[in-house]
């Protein structure tokens, strides 16, 4: 009997390859059976992976990275198997903004950040959806072009990118960076404004990426088809004439497939919408260029010692083949 591969997600956009590859039957077509498990945090993914609990998981390369050296208490063999998306994060703030559009770097974005603080009267509490995150890295970096210090002028806390909203409408944070849509969510809602993110920092920098753990490990020829299922997940999510279906799948319940994103902001963030900062479907192999950024900014952060920034760079690598006894069971 056919073993189902576990593979979990979150409620964002980027998930949407692996939501379109089940419903469309793309995974079915590979010989996959697969179980999409939707995880109320990144917490839950990582422990997840670690854990064996899944078997690959859409997650974001600073955390996939933290769990491979074994930060979830637990060593693991975690591999990636290929990128999903690219940009898309938002920095949002709560109230008003004290000048026009996205905050401009050095002295200008200064001003404003001192502008609209000063309506908060207290150090702005700032959250993001993980601290090893490229959201934090994107929040970091954007605040360091506007001269602000993360560690002395901000509150920092984590909090999953579906609490986002309601914290806001609490005034239980003054901002975030969070994934699609919430961002956008916030926006349309009149909870928030944009100030920057991934468009305005960092360009397609790489964001979702897809790794393996528990029984893909176990079989390298499974994981291949996995790759390869994923590749025509991610053609599927690129062609524009699939833009409506994919965010009414996305918008669906959970019980129904889906992942209970709001449409239209679901629809705005999607390839071709009129959102600010829209996700990019992009799959391939993960190349160092694609890490080359975070690996330096976690190193930066002290997150990782020299030694470890080294082995990073070489877990990224091609899929081996497969010794001939290695697969005891098709999946």
């Amino acid at each position: 009997m056919n073993t189902s591969l576990r593979i979990g997600v979150l409620k964002l956009a980027d998930s949407a390859p692996v939501i379109m590859g089940r419903q469309q039957g793309i995974f079915a077509h590979h010989g996959l059976e697969t179980e999409i498990v939707v995880s109320p945090s990144w917490a839950n993914i990582a422990d997840g992976l670690a854990w064996n609990r899944l078997d690959a998981a859409v997650i974001f390369a600073p955390l996939a990275m933290m769990t491979a050296l074994g930060r979830r208490g637990h060593d693991t063999g975690l591999r990636p198997l290929g990128r999903i998306s690219r940009g898309g994060n938002t920095i949002m703030l709560r109230g008003v903004n004290p000048v026009e559009g996205a905050w401009n770097a050095g002295r200008q974005g200064r001003q404003a950040f001192d502008l609209w603080s000063a309506t908060i009267g207290r150090k702005p509490r700032i959250a993001v959806v993980h601290m090893y995150s490229t959201h934090l890295l994107i929040l970091r970096r954007f605040l360091n072009m506007i001269d602000v210090s993360m560690e002395d002028e901000i509150d920092l806390s984590v909090m999953p990118p579906t609490d986002m909203i309601h914290a806001l409408a609490e005034n239980a944070i003054d901002g975030g960076c969070v994934g699609p849509p919430w961002g956008t969510e916030a926006e349309q809602l009149g909870l928030a404004f944009r100030v920057g993110g991934s468009a305005t920092v960092l360009p397609g920098h790489v964001e979702k990426i897809i790794v393996a753990s528990g029984k893909l490990l176990s079989c390298d020829a499974t994981a291949r088809r996995m790759s390869h299922a994923l590749r025509d997940a991610i053609a599927f999510c690129q062609q524009p004439d699939h833009h409506a279906d994919i965010a009414r799948a996305l918008a669906a319940p959970v019980a129904a497939g889906g992942l209970t994103l709001p449409l239209a902001a679901t629809d705005a963030i999607l390839p071709g919408g009129d959102a600010r900062e829209c996700v990019t479907f992009a799959g391939g192999s993960l190349l160092p260029s694609d890490l080359d950024w975070i690996i330096s900014d976690m190193t930066a952060l002290g997150w990782v010692d020299d030694a470890e920034h080294q082995m990073l760079m070489r877990w990224i690598g091609p899929i081996p083949a497969d010794p001939p006894h290695a697969c005891a069971r098709s999946l």
